[in-house]
């Protein structure tokens, strides 16, 4: 359904006819000289919040004066930046996974190096006499 709004010199909106798409049509015909015109409406838009929005230039969309964009076009906006979000918390996991694994190689590792010294060390310090030569 197309609505009828009034943009002032600062493009936001200042009247709304909202009653009939014939109102709507009828009142931009005859009053666009003074900021009329005619949009499509969306169902987030109402009369009481019409201060909260203003008339896209690019392409008469009703869009929302804090982002310039439609209430659509914030979703998709917002699930892309989720998305994102979550991919760079999935590559933090396994790299973090990543790491641990590698500590957890490095200390074996280093267990199969020291394990004979000490087994070494502690042959030569159990002998007769209490471990003094």
């Amino acid at each position: 359904m197309k609505i009828a709004v009034q943009l002032n010199n600062d493009r936001n909106i200042v009247g709304t006819v909202t009653t009939s798409e014939l109102g709507a049509e009828l009142q931009v015909k005859l009053f666009s000289d003074k900021g009329w015109v005619l949009v499509d409406s969306d169902p987030a838009f109402s009369t009481e919040n019409e201060y909260l929005w203003t008339v896209r230039a690019s392409d008469n969309k009703l869009v929302h004066i804090s982002t310039g964009m439609t209430p659509d076009e914030e979703i998709t906006q917002a699930n892309a930046l989720l998305g994102k979000n979550v991919g760079q918390a999935i590559v933090t996991a396994n790299s973090a996974d990543k790491k641990a694994d590698s500590a957890i190689a490095s200390a074996a590792q280093l267990g199969k190096l020291i394990a004979p010294l000490l087994v070494a060390a502690q042959t030569n310090s159990n002998t007769t006499n209490g471990g003094t030569n």
